[in-house]
């Protein structure tokens, strides 16, 4: 066997799995690999084994397989035979006992070449491994010189860093050191420079060349103000106290310069502008450039020092006190221009206009509001900021006209010139010219505001005593009440007007023209409000629809409230119609009864009509319901409880609950009520129950024969359905004879014929409008018909044959034709 393959004896080879055992390397072995095989089973086939160990030996064949790893081939044997041969193994296990002297014998032998295999793979490798240590030991003689060599460089390398780093550190401390005392000699120069700056402050202030109007005033200002805010910052600074109170003295030094530099320009720009003595007044035109251009020369450098100034403002009450007192000293002299001034203009003003009030209040306020915008724009010429003192200023001024308009306003009687005053204020000062500049305007507003107040006021009481003394209290004159007389005259008049103007198919329109030629001017002022003439197209062409025939109450009423209606608040408004409808019903009754005794029945209540429409329609634009929510007190129950305790005095001690004083307590309080007061409602049933009435009224007129037959025939009837009552015969009667009867029947013809166009006429003389006609004749023909048809009822049921003949009562179709015949519509 070789020395590379078996010179390892089997007891010292080193077991490891074979790598054919292995899926990836099952292959049959090669031919070393068989010759070590080989020398193996002749080795193993050689040695004796005792047959009386009982062990019986398997003839199968046992694969050994050897593979050589590594430079020294270790033998490898497989997982499955890894052990020695299966005697030993038994044997070392003691799972075979030794009994003989042979057994041990063969023990011995077996184990004495095995003893003496384990060194001769040492014998083998030793020569090879001394080879290599000699080589070795050259080789570490050659490499232990530059190993030292590098040693001692790395450590002298080491030291020279080393000490070069502890220099550099050193290095960086001493300039860290140099820098934090550079700084700090720099914080504490920045710090004494702020105590050295109050004599250089001091010399500039004291030097005569020294002006508030130099470049450098407002950047000293700024450093006194840095200069004081730092000490005020460092009060534990040393003398820190002391060098502010010196930098105080020397920031109201500047600012006493700033004041006396802009009191000296305003005053002298005063001067300039004020006439000299024994010198002419300014005209109004010359004085209003002389009191804004000469006045403002000045102002931009002092706008300039008041911007600065009013920036500081917030931060120190040295300069808040500075800007007050320029703006003292500016109204000051404002007001020594502007003071007596305005007022003269006013007085002037009062003089001009003494007759014309609106004209004075237009003309007062016109100049208010000029002088006002002007003295915003002259204000802001020399200051940034706004001021209260602006405003008060321009109201002291304003408050001049309303002393002077005031005293005239409270003694205005006249309803137009209060509403032109209050149209004057609310529309061309309050909506015109406050409303679209509040700001400059502002103190004009209350001078307004209170003027309209107070003309408010004055013509709501003067509207009261109007509607009291000129609507409620009026008394007509006998052309007021010349009823139907005035209408027929216009109507004739208009038509001998419309016949000169045109004879053939414009007579109509020539009549409403000339008619609604005359129409006034507070009917055009109603009109307006709903924008144009269309509510009177649905007037009408009677002579009543002009306005100069209404009767002068409903005039007055509609004039009263229509000078209200834009004057004062709906509220107000409302409170005040509520007054003047109601009033004017009354009047128009109280006239109503009167036409109706001078002329007829339907005249007056035909008048009446009328005119409640003409209300109603031109109350219609105003829009407003006439209705209030009054609350009272009912003080009526008081009486009776006192008198009740008057009469129980002996019971005001009892103990019970009949005590007299206890009852008056509760039974006396006063009862709170509530009243809705509604004039439109009013109206409406006032106008329902005179409709009602001219409807009766016609009837009667018409058919007044028929209804009083049959009353009669009716309580005749009606005693002949009662029992125990000897029947009557209604034709046996007197009054209800057939000729009686169809005499009654006649007359009421012949009334018909005769009563009916004028009643038509009487309707378009005083309405003049076919739907309201025919809405009156509606019901009229209704009752007519209704009376013709309950006589041809009676008369069938109570007359014979020939009775009826002679009676010849119309049937319900002739008398339609007659009435439609007679009414043209």
């Amino acid at each position: 066997m070789s020395k590379k393959s078996c010179g390892v004896e089997r007891g010292k080879l080193k077991v490891f799995p074979l790598k054919w055992q292995h899926s990836f390397y099952i292959l049959l072995p090669n031919p070393h690999e068989s010759y070590n095989i080989q020398v193996l089973q002749e080795s193993a086939s050689s040695r004796e084994y005792p047959f009386t160990c009982g062990l019986i030996l398997s003839f199968k064949i046992i694969c050994w397989t050897f593979e050589l790893a590594g430079p020294w081939g270790q033998l490898m044997i497989s997982s499955n035979q890894r052990r020695a041969p299966g005697q030993l193994e038994c044997i070392y296990g003691k799972k075979i006992k030794l009994q003989k002297n042979t057994q041990r014998l063969w023990l011995s032998c077996s184990q004495e070449p095995m003893v003496q295999s384990k060194g001769a793979s040492f014998r083998f490798v030793r020569p090879f491994y001394y080879r290599e240590y000699k080589i070795t030991s050259y080789l570490v003689d050659l490499i232990i010189k530059p190993l030292y060599n590098i040693f001692t460089s790395s450590y002298m390398y080491t030291s020279v860093s080393n000490k070069t780093s502890a220099l550099h550190t050193d290095c960086e401390h001493l300039l860290a050191e140099q820098t934090r005392l550079t700084n700090k000699a720099d914080t504490i120069e920045s710090k004494v420079a702020y105590f050295k700056e109050v004599e250089r402050i001091g010399q500039k202030l004291s030097s005569p060349a020294f002006q508030v109007t130099s470049e450098e005033f407002i950047p000293l200002l700024a450093k006194i103000d840095e200069c004081i805010s730092y000490m005020n910052s460092n009060p534990t600074f040393q003398e820190s106290t002391l060098y502010l109170a010196k930098y105080k003295h020397c920031l109201s030094r500047a600012l006493g310069m700033v004041k006396s530099y802009v009191t000296r320009s305003l005053e002298s720009a005063t001067q300039a502008v004020l006439p000299k003595p024994g010198a002419e007044k300014h005209n109004t035109d010359n004085a209003s450039v002389l009191y804004y251009s000469k006045f403002r020369t000045n102002s931009p450098r002092i706008k300039s020092l008041m911007s600065e100034i009013e920036d500081r403002c917030e931060n120190s009450p040295e300069y808040s006190n500075l800007l007050s007192d320029c703006h003292h000293c500016y109204f000051a002299q404002r007001q020594v221009l502007l003071g007596k001034q305005a007022m003269d203009t006013v007085r002037l003003y009062s003089l001009m206009y003494s007759r014309s009030y609106s004209h004075l209040v237009h003309s007062g306020c016109a100049f208010l509001v000029h002088v006002c915008e002007d003295e915003h724009s002259l204000y802001h010429q020399f200051f940034t900021a706004s001021t209260p003192e602006l405003d008060n200023f321009l109201q002291g001024l304003c408050v001049g006209l309303y002393d002077v308009l005031r005293p005239l306003l409270i003694h205005i009687d006249h309803l137009e010139t209060l509403s032109e005053l209050c149209n004057i204020l609310r529309r061309g000062m309050i909506e015109e010219h406050i409303q679209s500049n509040p700001t400059q305007l502002a103190p004009l507003t209350y001078v307004v505001n209170q003027m309209l107040e107070d003309s408010q006021e004055r013509i709501v009481y003067r509207a009261s005593i109007y509607v009291q003394t000129d609507i409620a209290e009026y008394r007509p004159s006998a052309g007021d009440l010349a009823y139907p007389s005035k209408l027929q005259m216009m109507e004739s008049i208009a038509a001998s007007l419309s016949k000169q103007q045109n004879n053939n198919s414009h007579s109509r329109n020539a009549s409403v023209s000339s008619m609604t030629s005359v129409k006034s001017e507070t009917s055009a002022e109603v009109a307006a409000i709903t924008g144009g003439e269309e509510r009177f197209s649905r007037v009408g062409t009677s002579p009543a629809d002009l306005h100069g025939m209404w009767y002068p109450t409903v005039r007055r009423t509609l004039m009263c409230l229509f000078k209200l209606y834009r004057c004062v608040d709906r509220s107000i408004f409302q409170g005040v119609s509520l007054e003047a409808l109601s009033a004017c019903m009354v009047s128009l009754s109280v006239a109503s009864s009167s036409i109706s005794k001078t002329a007829s029945p339907l005249d007056g209540q035909l008048f009446e009509i009328k005119h409640l429409l003409i209300l109603r329609e031109q109350m219609a634009p105003f829009q407003v319901d006439a209705c209030l929510q009054e609350t009272s007190l009912d003080w009526s129950k008081i009486r009776d409880a006192a008198l009740n305790l008057v009469h129980k005095r002996g019971k005001i001690f009892s103990l019970n609950s009949n005590n007299s004083l206890l009852e008056f307590i509760i039974d006396g309080s006063p009862q709170v009520t509530e009243q809705r007061l509604d004039s439109k409602r009013d109206l409406d049933e006032r106008l329902k129950k005179l409709c009602e009435l001219l409807i009766h009224t016609c009837t009667q007129t018409l058919a007044g024969h028929l209804t009083a037959f049959l009353a009669k025939a009716e309580v005749i009837l009606q005693m002949n359905k009662e029992e125990n009552v000897k029947p009557i015969v209604l034709k046996n009667q007197p009054f209800s004879t057939p000729d009686k009867v169809a005499e009654c029947i006649n007359k009421t013809q012949q009334i018909l014929k005769q009563q009916l166009p004028k009643i038509q006429a009487s309707m378009q003389l005083y309405l003049a409008n076919r739907d309201t006609e025919f809405i009156l004749f509606k019901p009229i023909r209704a009752n007519i018909m209704n009376s013709f048809i309950k006589v041809c009822n009676v008369s069938s049921e109570n007359y014979s044959e020939e009775e009826i003949t002679i009676i010849a009562c119309p049937t319900q179709e002739e008398v339609s034709v007659l009435l439609s015949s007679l009414f043209k519509s």
